[in-house]
């Protein structure tokens, strides 16, 4: 079994890419670069939210205070009735386990994301054939 790897890894990771990604949208002026940016603007989300389901912080905090009101004696009828089945759910928390909900909704995005691109890179072509050129400071000037 592997070792887990800390979660700072891919953070880090994600804001390199994010910082790429808006180097290339702001200083950028051909079109195409402005989309590949945004692209991996959308990769480093993507990092962030995969690696970011595989710590469940919320699910180890919400342990640690039930062990706090566990040791006052705050653990009456009530509050494990409103609180008891989540407390009891996070009792099985295991570092290992990656939440495949986020694995769905990234692929899901990746999809998606891969349809717009299409959709962006069939509007460049056309903007090419338009205005001649893809920098986009010359088509702002060349109003229609």
């Amino acid at each position: 079994m592997a070792l887990p790897v800390s979660p700072g890894i891919y953070l880090v990771s994600a804001a390199v890419l994010y910082g790429v990604g808006l180097y290339a949208v702001v200083t950028k002026r051909n079109v195409i670069k402005l989309a590949l940016g945004i692209e991996v603007l959308v990769a480093a989300a993507h990092l962030n939210f995969v690696a970011l389901s595989a710590y469940r912080w919320f699910t180890q905090w919400v342990l640690d205070l039930f062990s706090i009101f566990q040791a006052f004696g705050i653990t009456d009828n009530f509050f494990l009735t409103v609180f008891g089945t989540y407390f009891i759910t996070s009792n099985f928390y295991t570092p290992l386990y990656v939440d495949p909900l986020a694995h769905v909704f990234v692929i899901i995005s990746i999809v998606l994301g891969g349809c717009v691109i299409a959709v962006a890179l069939s509007f460049i072509v056309n903007l090419y054939k338009h205005y001649g050129t893809l920098d986009s400071q010359k088509m702002r000037k060349l109003r229609w």
